[in-house]
Protein backbone atom coordinates (compact mmCIF):
# COMPACT_ATOMS: atom_id res chain seq x y z
CA UNK A 1 0.00 0.00 0.00
CA UNK A 2 1.62 3.24 -1.19
CA UNK A 3 0.01 6.26 0.48
CA UNK A 4 1.39 8.50 -2.30
CA UNK A 5 -1.33 7.14 -4.58
CA UNK A 6 -3.87 8.96 -2.40
CA UNK A 7 -1.93 12.24 -2.27
CA UNK A 8 -3.74 13.94 -5.16
CA UNK A 9 -7.11 12.97 -3.70
CA UNK A 10 -6.02 14.26 -0.28
CA UNK A 11 -4.92 17.61 -1.77
CA UNK A 12 -8.16 18.06 -3.72
CA UNK A 13 -10.43 17.18 -0.82
CA UNK A 14 -8.41 19.27 1.66
CA UNK A 15 -8.79 22.30 -0.61
CA UNK A 16 -12.55 21.75 -0.71
CA UNK A 17 -12.83 21.36 3.07
CA UNK A 18 -10.72 24.47 3.75
CA UNK A 19 -12.76 26.56 1.31
CA UNK A 20 -15.96 25.22 2.85
CA UNK A 21 -14.73 26.07 6.35
CA UNK A 22 -13.82 29.61 5.26
CA UNK A 23 -17.29 30.16 3.83
CA UNK A 24 -19.16 28.56 6.75
CA UNK A 25 -17.20 30.42 9.44
CA UNK A 26 -18.00 33.70 7.68
CA UNK A 27 -21.68 32.74 7.98
CA UNK A 28 -21.17 31.70 11.62
CA UNK A 29 -19.68 35.09 12.42
CA UNK A 30 -22.89 36.77 11.23
CA UNK A 31 -25.27 34.05 12.47
CA UNK A 32 -23.78 32.51 15.67
CA UNK A 33 -26.91 30.43 16.33
CA UNK A 34 -27.16 28.88 12.85
CA UNK A 35 -27.27 25.15 13.68
CA UNK A 36 -26.95 23.97 10.08
CA UNK A 37 -23.77 26.03 9.67
CA UNK A 38 -22.36 24.80 12.98
CA UNK A 39 -22.99 21.16 12.06
CA UNK A 40 -21.42 21.65 8.61
CA UNK A 41 -18.32 23.24 10.16
CA UNK A 42 -17.92 20.37 12.63
CA UNK A 43 -18.36 17.77 9.88
CA UNK A 44 -15.74 19.42 7.63
CA UNK A 45 -13.23 19.79 10.50
CA UNK A 46 -13.75 16.17 11.57
CA UNK A 47 -13.22 14.91 8.00
CA UNK A 48 -10.10 17.04 7.60
CA UNK A 49 -8.64 15.75 10.86
CA UNK A 50 -9.25 12.13 9.85
CA UNK A 51 -7.70 12.64 6.40
CA UNK A 52 -4.58 14.29 7.84
CA UNK A 53 -4.18 11.50 10.39
CA UNK A 54 -4.54 8.77 7.76
CA UNK A 55 -1.87 10.41 5.59
CA UNK A 56 0.46 10.77 8.58
CA UNK A 57 0.50 14.60 8.77
CA UNK A 58 0.64 14.89 12.56
CA UNK A 59 0.97 18.66 12.86
CA UNK A 60 -1.98 19.23 10.58
CA UNK A 61 -3.96 16.62 12.50
CA UNK A 62 -3.12 18.19 15.87
CA UNK A 63 -4.19 21.69 14.86
CA UNK A 64 -7.39 20.42 13.24
CA UNK A 65 -8.14 18.36 16.34
CA UNK A 66 -7.95 21.44 18.58
CA UNK A 67 -10.14 23.42 16.17
CA UNK A 68 -12.61 20.52 16.14
CA UNK A 69 -12.74 20.67 19.98
CA UNK A 70 -13.78 24.32 19.75
CA UNK A 71 -16.41 23.55 17.11
CA UNK A 72 -17.71 20.74 19.31
CA UNK A 73 -18.16 23.13 22.25
CA UNK A 74 -19.98 25.60 19.99
CA UNK A 75 -22.24 22.83 18.70
CA UNK A 76 -23.01 21.71 22.27
CA UNK A 77 -23.95 25.25 23.26
CA UNK A 78 -21.05 25.60 25.72
CA UNK A 79 -19.28 28.33 23.75
CA UNK A 80 -20.25 31.29 21.57
CA UNK A 81 -18.63 32.27 18.29
CA UNK A 82 -17.30 35.70 19.30
CA UNK A 83 -15.35 37.97 16.97
CA UNK A 84 -12.14 37.14 18.85
CA UNK A 85 -12.73 33.40 18.51
CA UNK A 86 -13.49 33.72 14.79
CA UNK A 87 -10.20 35.59 14.33
CA UNK A 88 -8.30 32.69 15.91
CA UNK A 89 -10.22 30.15 13.82
CA UNK A 90 -9.28 31.99 10.64
CA UNK A 91 -5.64 32.01 11.77
CA UNK A 92 -5.97 28.25 12.15
CA UNK A 93 -7.35 27.92 8.61
CA UNK A 94 -4.47 30.01 7.26
CA UNK A 95 -2.03 27.69 9.05
CA UNK A 96 -3.75 24.63 7.56
CA UNK A 97 -3.50 26.19 4.10
CA UNK A 98 0.21 26.72 4.73
CA UNK A 99 0.57 23.02 5.61
CA UNK A 100 -1.26 22.13 2.39
CA UNK A 101 1.03 24.36 0.33
CA UNK A 102 4.06 22.57 1.77
CA UNK A 103 2.50 19.19 1.01
CA UNK A 104 1.85 20.24 -2.60
CA UNK A 105 5.42 21.43 -3.10
CA UNK A 106 7.37 18.76 -1.22
CA UNK A 107 4.93 16.05 -0.03
CA UNK A 108 5.71 17.13 3.54
CA UNK A 109 3.79 19.38 5.90
CA UNK A 110 6.86 21.21 7.19
CA UNK A 111 8.11 21.83 10.73
CA UNK A 112 5.86 24.68 11.94
CA UNK A 113 3.88 23.58 15.02
CA UNK A 114 1.71 26.74 15.31
CA UNK A 115 1.80 26.48 19.10
CA UNK A 116 0.52 30.06 19.46
CA UNK A 117 -2.71 29.22 17.62
CA UNK A 118 -3.17 26.00 19.59
CA UNK A 119 -2.59 27.89 22.86
CA UNK A 120 -5.16 30.52 21.84
CA UNK A 121 -7.71 27.84 21.00
CA UNK A 122 -7.18 26.19 24.39
CA UNK A 123 -7.62 29.54 26.13
CA UNK A 124 -11.09 29.76 24.61
CA UNK A 125 -11.74 26.20 25.72
CA UNK A 126 -10.73 27.24 29.25
CA UNK A 127 -13.13 30.14 29.20
CA UNK A 128 -15.92 27.88 27.93
CA UNK A 129 -15.55 25.49 30.84
CA UNK A 130 -14.30 22.69 28.64
CA UNK A 131 -10.65 22.82 29.65
CA UNK A 132 -11.05 20.65 32.73
CA UNK A 133 -12.43 17.82 30.64
CA UNK A 134 -9.70 18.23 28.02
CA UNK A 135 -7.02 18.37 30.69
CA UNK A 136 -8.32 15.25 32.39
CA UNK A 137 -8.37 13.37 29.09
CA UNK A 138 -4.83 14.51 28.33
CA UNK A 139 -3.54 13.44 31.75
CA UNK A 140 -5.30 10.08 31.46
CA UNK A 141 -3.77 9.54 28.02
CA UNK A 142 -0.33 10.39 29.43
CA UNK A 143 -0.76 7.85 32.23
CA UNK A 144 -1.76 5.17 29.71
CA UNK A 145 1.25 6.03 27.54
CA UNK A 146 3.62 5.73 30.50
CA UNK A 147 2.11 2.38 31.49
CA UNK A 148 2.35 1.06 27.94
CA UNK A 149 5.95 2.24 27.60
CA UNK A 150 6.87 0.45 30.83
CA UNK A 151 5.64 -2.85 29.37
CA UNK A 152 7.99 -2.61 26.39
CA UNK A 153 11.42 -3.91 27.40
CA UNK A 154 14.45 -5.34 25.68
CA UNK A 155 12.67 -8.71 25.66
CA UNK A 156 10.35 -7.24 23.03
CA UNK A 157 13.19 -6.55 20.58
CA UNK A 158 11.77 -9.15 18.21
CA UNK A 159 14.04 -8.10 15.33
CA UNK A 160 16.81 -10.03 17.12
CA UNK A 161 14.93 -13.23 16.32
CA UNK A 162 15.10 -12.56 12.58
CA UNK A 163 17.77 -14.34 10.58
CA UNK A 164 19.36 -12.50 7.69
CA UNK A 165 19.80 -14.55 4.55
CA UNK A 166 23.20 -14.62 2.85
CA UNK A 167 22.25 -12.03 0.23
CA UNK A 168 20.83 -9.78 2.98
CA UNK A 169 24.09 -10.09 4.92
CA UNK A 170 25.98 -8.99 1.81
CA UNK A 171 23.64 -5.97 1.58
CA UNK A 172 24.60 -5.07 5.16
CA UNK A 173 28.32 -5.44 4.35
CA UNK A 174 27.97 -3.27 1.27
CA UNK A 175 26.11 -0.64 3.30
CA UNK A 176 28.93 -0.41 5.83
CA UNK A 177 31.49 -0.25 3.03
CA UNK A 178 29.63 2.81 1.70
CA UNK A 179 29.55 4.47 5.12
CA UNK A 180 25.88 3.77 5.89
CA UNK A 181 24.28 2.56 9.13
CA UNK A 182 22.18 -0.57 9.50
CA UNK A 183 19.48 -0.67 12.19
CA UNK A 184 17.25 -3.43 13.47
CA UNK A 185 13.97 -2.31 14.99
CA UNK A 186 10.65 -3.51 16.34
CA UNK A 187 7.78 -1.04 16.00
CA UNK A 188 4.75 -1.16 18.32
CA UNK A 189 1.34 0.13 17.21
CA UNK A 190 -1.24 1.28 19.77
CA UNK A 191 -3.80 -1.42 20.58
CA UNK A 192 -6.58 1.11 19.99
CA UNK A 193 -5.46 1.65 16.38
CA UNK A 194 -8.12 0.66 13.85
CA UNK A 195 -6.05 0.75 10.64
CA UNK A 196 -2.81 -0.83 11.85
CA UNK A 197 -1.72 -1.82 8.33
CA UNK A 198 -2.02 1.82 7.23
CA UNK A 199 0.17 2.89 10.19
CA UNK A 200 2.73 0.22 9.29
CA UNK A 201 2.95 1.46 5.72
CA UNK A 202 3.25 5.06 6.89
CA UNK A 203 6.30 3.94 8.89
CA UNK A 204 7.65 2.19 5.78
CA UNK A 205 7.03 5.34 3.72
CA UNK A 206 8.82 7.58 6.22
CA UNK A 207 11.83 5.26 6.38
CA UNK A 208 12.12 4.64 2.65
CA UNK A 209 12.44 8.39 2.10
CA UNK A 210 15.81 8.20 3.88
CA UNK A 211 17.09 4.69 3.18
CA UNK A 212 16.28 1.09 2.26
CA UNK A 213 14.35 -1.59 4.13
CA UNK A 214 16.06 -4.93 3.41
CA UNK A 215 13.83 -7.21 5.49
CA UNK A 216 10.57 -7.06 7.38
CA UNK A 217 8.64 -9.48 9.57
CA UNK A 218 5.83 -10.03 8.79
CA UNK A 219 6.18 -9.57 5.03
CA UNK A 220 4.62 -6.79 3.00
CA UNK A 221 1.62 -8.87 1.87
CA UNK A 222 0.82 -9.99 5.42
CA UNK A 223 1.02 -6.40 6.65
CA UNK A 224 -1.29 -5.24 3.89
CA UNK A 225 -3.76 -8.01 4.84
CA UNK A 226 -3.37 -7.06 8.55
CA UNK A 227 -2.12 -10.57 9.34
CA UNK A 228 0.00 -9.41 12.28
CA UNK A 229 -0.44 -8.34 15.89
CA UNK A 230 0.36 -4.81 17.00
CA UNK A 231 4.09 -4.93 16.22
CA UNK A 232 6.39 -5.58 13.29
CA UNK A 233 10.17 -5.78 12.87
CA UNK A 234 12.54 -4.75 10.12
CA UNK A 235 16.14 -4.08 9.13
CA UNK A 236 16.90 -0.66 7.70
CA UNK A 237 19.92 0.83 5.85
CA UNK A 238 20.41 4.60 6.06
CA UNK A 239 22.87 7.42 6.63
CA UNK A 240 20.71 8.85 9.43
CA UNK A 241 21.59 8.53 13.10
CA UNK A 242 19.69 6.26 15.49
CA UNK A 243 17.92 9.26 17.05
CA UNK A 244 16.78 10.58 13.67
CA UNK A 245 15.45 7.18 12.59
CA UNK A 246 13.59 6.77 15.88
CA UNK A 247 12.08 10.25 15.49
CA UNK A 248 10.85 9.41 11.98
CA UNK A 249 9.07 6.30 13.25
CA UNK A 250 7.52 7.98 16.28
CA UNK A 251 6.36 10.88 14.12
CA UNK A 252 3.71 8.55 12.65
CA UNK A 253 0.48 8.82 14.61
CA UNK A 254 -0.72 5.87 16.74
CA UNK A 255 2.80 4.42 16.98
CA UNK A 256 3.31 3.55 20.65
CA UNK A 257 7.06 2.92 20.72
CA UNK A 258 10.02 1.52 18.83
CA UNK A 259 13.01 -0.52 19.99
CA UNK A 260 15.98 0.16 17.74
CA UNK A 261 19.63 -0.91 17.75
CA UNK A 262 22.62 -0.57 15.47
CA UNK A 263 23.43 -3.87 13.73
CA UNK A 264 27.06 -4.94 13.65
CA UNK A 265 28.78 -5.68 10.36
CA UNK A 266 28.72 -9.45 9.65
CA UNK A 267 32.09 -11.18 9.57
CA UNK A 268 33.09 -12.12 6.02
CA UNK A 269 36.51 -13.18 4.86
CA UNK A 270 38.31 -10.14 3.36
CA UNK A 271 39.53 -12.20 0.40
CA UNK A 272 36.00 -13.36 -0.41
CA UNK A 273 34.68 -9.80 -0.15
CA UNK A 274 37.40 -8.48 -2.46
CA UNK A 275 36.80 -11.27 -4.98
CA UNK A 276 33.12 -10.44 -5.10
CA UNK A 277 33.90 -6.78 -5.72
CA UNK A 278 36.43 -7.67 -8.46
CA UNK A 279 33.94 -10.01 -10.13
CA UNK A 280 31.31 -7.31 -10.40
CA UNK A 281 30.52 -6.45 -13.98
CA UNK A 282 30.96 -2.80 -15.09
CA UNK A 283 27.21 -2.49 -15.75
CA UNK A 284 26.48 -3.68 -12.17
CA UNK A 285 28.82 -1.04 -10.78
CA UNK A 286 27.14 1.62 -12.93
CA UNK A 287 23.71 0.49 -11.75
CA UNK A 288 24.80 0.73 -8.10
CA UNK A 289 26.30 4.18 -8.67
CA UNK A 290 23.09 5.35 -10.36
CA UNK A 291 20.99 3.97 -7.51
CA UNK A 292 23.18 5.75 -4.96
CA UNK A 293 22.90 9.02 -6.90
CA UNK A 294 19.13 8.61 -7.06
CA UNK A 295 18.94 8.30 -3.28
CA UNK A 296 20.81 11.56 -2.76
CA UNK A 297 18.55 13.55 -5.06
CA UNK A 298 15.84 15.60 -3.40
CA UNK A 299 12.32 14.39 -3.96
CA UNK A 300 10.51 16.19 -6.75
CA UNK A 301 7.83 18.68 -5.80
CA UNK A 302 4.32 17.35 -5.80
CA UNK A 303 2.18 19.12 -8.36
CA UNK A 304 -1.55 18.70 -8.27
CA UNK A 305 -2.61 17.49 -11.73
CA UNK A 306 -6.23 16.54 -11.18
CA UNK A 307 -9.45 18.33 -12.12
CA UNK A 308 -12.93 17.61 -10.72
CA UNK A 309 -15.39 16.91 -13.56
CA UNK A 310 -19.19 16.89 -13.51
CA UNK A 311 -20.43 13.37 -14.29
CA UNK A 312 -22.84 14.70 -16.96
CA UNK A 313 -19.86 16.05 -18.92
CA UNK A 314 -18.23 12.62 -18.74
CA UNK A 315 -21.44 11.03 -20.04
CA UNK A 316 -21.37 13.39 -23.03
CA UNK A 317 -17.76 12.42 -23.72
CA UNK A 318 -18.59 8.72 -23.54
CA UNK A 319 -21.46 9.13 -25.99
CA UNK A 320 -19.29 11.08 -28.42
CA UNK A 321 -16.55 8.46 -28.25
CA UNK A 322 -19.19 5.80 -29.04
CA UNK A 323 -20.30 7.80 -32.07
CA UNK A 324 -16.67 8.17 -33.10
CA UNK A 325 -16.28 4.39 -33.08
CA UNK A 326 -19.45 4.01 -35.17
CA UNK A 327 -18.09 6.51 -37.73
CA UNK A 328 -14.77 4.65 -37.85
CA UNK A 329 -16.51 1.30 -38.43
CA UNK A 330 -18.58 2.87 -41.23
CA UNK A 331 -15.45 4.10 -43.00
CA UNK A 332 -13.75 0.74 -42.61
CA UNK A 333 -16.81 -0.99 -44.08
CA UNK A 334 -16.87 1.35 -47.13
CA UNK A 335 -13.15 0.93 -47.65
CA UNK A 336 -13.49 -2.87 -47.77
CA UNK A 337 -16.06 -2.78 -50.63
CA UNK A 338 -15.66 -1.95 -54.29
CA UNK A 339 -15.85 1.78 -54.97
CA UNK A 340 -18.82 3.09 -57.03
CA UNK A 341 -21.07 6.13 -57.05
CA UNK A 342 -23.22 4.72 -54.23
CA UNK A 343 -20.31 3.92 -51.95
CA UNK A 344 -18.72 7.29 -52.73
CA UNK A 345 -21.90 9.02 -51.52
CA UNK A 346 -21.86 6.94 -48.32
CA UNK A 347 -18.18 7.75 -47.87
CA UNK A 348 -18.87 11.50 -48.08
CA UNK A 349 -21.72 11.14 -45.58
CA UNK A 350 -19.46 9.28 -43.14
CA UNK A 351 -16.77 11.98 -43.49
CA UNK A 352 -19.31 14.70 -42.69
CA UNK A 353 -20.61 12.65 -39.76
CA UNK A 354 -17.04 12.15 -38.48
CA UNK A 355 -16.37 15.89 -38.77
CA UNK A 356 -19.46 16.73 -36.69
CA UNK A 357 -18.52 14.18 -34.01
CA UNK A 358 -14.89 15.36 -33.75
CA UNK A 359 -16.01 19.00 -33.52
CA UNK A 360 -18.44 18.15 -30.70
CA UNK A 361 -15.76 16.05 -29.01
CA UNK A 362 -13.31 18.94 -29.12
CA UNK A 363 -15.85 21.32 -27.58
CA UNK A 364 -16.72 18.85 -24.84
CA UNK A 365 -13.08 18.26 -23.92
CA UNK A 366 -12.56 22.03 -23.66
CA UNK A 367 -15.53 22.24 -21.27
CA UNK A 368 -14.16 19.40 -19.16
CA UNK A 369 -10.77 21.11 -18.86
CA UNK A 370 -12.33 24.38 -17.64
CA UNK A 371 -12.90 24.97 -13.93
CA UNK A 372 -15.67 27.13 -12.43
CA UNK A 373 -14.68 30.75 -11.82
CA UNK A 374 -16.35 30.47 -8.41
CA UNK A 375 -13.20 28.69 -7.17
CA UNK A 376 -11.47 32.06 -7.52
CA UNK A 377 -14.19 34.51 -6.49
CA UNK A 378 -15.22 32.41 -3.47
CA UNK A 379 -12.07 33.58 -1.74
CA UNK A 380 -13.04 37.25 -1.99
CA UNK A 381 -15.48 37.35 0.98
CA UNK A 382 -12.77 36.19 3.39
CA UNK A 383 -10.28 38.64 1.90
CA UNK A 384 -12.76 41.52 2.21
CA UNK A 385 -13.59 40.50 5.78
CA UNK A 386 -9.89 40.52 6.79
CA UNK A 387 -9.30 43.89 5.11
CA UNK A 388 -12.32 45.49 6.76
CA UNK A 389 -11.15 44.27 10.19
CA UNK A 390 -7.64 45.53 9.52
CA UNK A 391 -8.84 48.97 8.36
CA UNK A 392 -11.64 49.16 10.96
CA UNK A 393 -14.25 49.69 8.27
Amino acid sequence: MDMNQYLDIFIDETKEHLQNLNEQILILEKEPENEATINEIFRAAHSLKGMAGTMGYKRMQRLTHDMENVFSEIRNGKMKATDELVDVLFRGLDALESYLANIQSAADEGTEDNDDIIAALNEFLNGGGAVKEVKEVTEAAAEVAVTEAAVITENNAKFKELKLEEFEQHAVIEAYNEGDHVFGMTVFVQETCILKSARAFLVFKALEEAGTIIKSQPGVQDIEDEKFDFDFSLFFITKLSLEDVKAKVLNVSEIKDVIIELIEKPEVAPVQEKQEQDQEKPEEKKAKAAKKEQKTQASKPVVNRSVRVDIEKLDVLMNLVSELIIAKNGLVSINSTDRNDKTQGSFNEQIEYLERVTTSLHESVMKVRMVPIESVVNRFPRMIRDLSKKLNK
